[in-house]
């Protein structure tokens, strides 16, 4: 199945090693994504003129001492030789035709830089080329067809670096973590939320657990977002607030604050923004159960998951394991987990239309 996938390159490989044979780039987009994607882009040695965007409030800023923020009609005009690159993944369709009816297409980029936020150029295809009997075996192991079909569109998305394919690959985001379905909460549960955030995913939890819980251990490292925990918290005794991430052992980490692009810092260039302390979830629960552990921790899966061996080997909880934030994690995650249990069924959804929250869920039951 997959040696159909052999043949494919990356889009988005081979736009960062042109560097637009050194013409003159304009950068569409100052949100959320623009610093990720501003340093792929000079990592790999584009001309960077300007960034525009549309909203008032953001033009006149300079970005980062180095980058004037422009109206778009301004860098239409300052700059009309220069090829557009869209840095907003939310709205990049709507800029992409407003662009291209303006100024000829050719100068609008199609290549959606976010789509390869996670892996440098060549490493999921490098990883494809080593694992792809691995990756086929995962595939035959899991669940359902529609698991089957998803990761198998995943992996394609990967390795073309289209648009078009990642969007393929979505399942849809209306129940995130399957609240509502496969991981809904049965009547005193015990939820392990790692990578709680600011409460988001706690709310979904609460939503969904309407015969109640018994019990929500919340792991959030960043120190940003403890207020928001706590504030959260505040008269529920259920509720334990953990101020440190999830991990296999003990420690202080280096890690790079980001929003949602937060990160350990493991080797690709971030610069750490504060340190963070880790523990266990056995070492927190000290053999107390579980039955719902969702992970959405920026790389550390995998290790906080050999930290709750003893509580996965013991309770057999309903897991939610976030796979994108490492290329390896797409086969490393699901057979860790068959060690520990091997009856688990396992699924998959990608709950966005980009490289991000591919997302591999593990329950005991029948049916997703």
């Amino acid at each position: 199945m997959l040696s159909n996938f052999l043949h494919l390159e990356s889009k988005i490989d081979r736009f960062l090693g042109g560097a637009n044979g050194g013409m003159p780039v304009v950068v569409y987009g100052a949100g959320f994504a623009l610093p990720a994607i501003l340093g792929k882009l000079e990592l790999h040695g584009f001309n960077i003129a300007a960034i525009c965007d549309s909203k008032p409030e953001k033009q006149g800023q300079r970005y980062g001492g180095r980058y004037d923020i422009i109206g778009p009609e301004e860098a239409l005009s300052k700059f009309p030789d220069a090829t557009f690159i869209i840095a907003s993944p939310k709205y990049f369709d709507e800029i992409y035709r407003d662009l291209a009816a303006k100024i000829d297409p050719s100068r609008v980029s199609d290549v959606d830089l976010e789509c390869a936020h996670y892996f440098n150029a060549g490493e999921f295809r490098q990883f494809f080329l080593q694992h792809k009997d691995r990756l086929e075996r995962i595939i035959a192991g899991l669940a359902d067809d529609g698991s089957r079909e998803t990761l198998t569109r995943v992996i394609r998305a990967h390795l073309s670096g289209e648009r078009e394919h990642f969007q393929q690959a979505s399942t849809g985001n209306d129940d995130w973590y399957l609240f509502n379905s496969l991981m809904a909460p049965r009547h005193g549960a015990v939820y392990v939320d790692c990578g709680a955030h600011n409460g988001d995913t706690i709310k979904l939890f609460a939503k969904a657990a309407s015969n109640g819980y018994d019990k929500i251990y919340a792991f959030e490292p960043d120190q940003n977002m403890h207020d928001a925990l706590w504030e959260m918290a505040r008269g529920d005794p259920r509720i334990s607030v953990i101020e440190k991430g999830a991990y296999h052992k003990e420690g202080i980490l280096s890690f790079n604050a980001n929003g949602m692009y937060s990160a350990l810092v493991g080797g690709k260039g971030e610069d750490a923004s504060m340190s963070v302390h880790v523990t266990t979830i056995d070492g927190v629960l000290d053999g107390r159960r579980a039955d719902i552990i969702k992970m959405d921790i920026e790389g550390a899966e995998y290790d906080a998951l050999l930290g709750a061996e003893y509580t996965i080997r013991t309770y057999k909880p309903r897991l939610a394991i976030c796979l994108y934030h490492r290329v390896d994690d797409m086969v490393r995650i699901p057979e860790l987990l068959r060690r520990f249990y091997p009856d688990y069924r396992l699924y998959i959804r990608h709950q966005s239309e980009s490289c991000t929250d591919t997302i591999l869920f593990a329950d005991l039951g029948d049916t997703c």
